[in-house]
């Protein structure tokens, strides 16, 4: 059994329930556990830069709201999610969405 909590559980089920692989790749990237974000959720985050298919704005959404929680374990993790981002990812991608450059309507 792996030691997320309840609230993190609940959070990715929401998000596979509504069909969001990436939004549901943020939140196991930003759990409450205090470690390093598991490798494989910031390689699949990374490669979705890459493909044409994939919401970049709802991806930096997720984020900011990861950002926002009041747990200083999810505000860093999204913040060092945010930076493997912006330094593995698709920087014409990335980089304008998540430093709030461009913003989707």
């Amino acid at each position: 059994m792996s030691g997320q909590t309840l609230t993190d559980r609940i959070a990715a089920a929401q998000y596979q329930l509504t069909g969001s692989d990436m939004a549901r790749a943020v939140c196991k990237a930003t759990t409450h556990e205090v470690m390093a974000p598991k490798k494989k959720h910031l390689e699949y985050l990374v490669s979705a830069t890459n493909t044409t298919n994939v919401n970049i704005p709802q991806m930096a959404d997720t984020l900011f709201e990861r950002s926002t929680n009041a747990s200083w374990v999810v505000v860093f993790k999204a913040l060092v999610t945010t930076h493997h981002i912006c330094v593995h990812g698709n920087e014409a991608m990335t980089c304008l969405h998540l430093s709030g450059g461009m913003h989707a309507t």
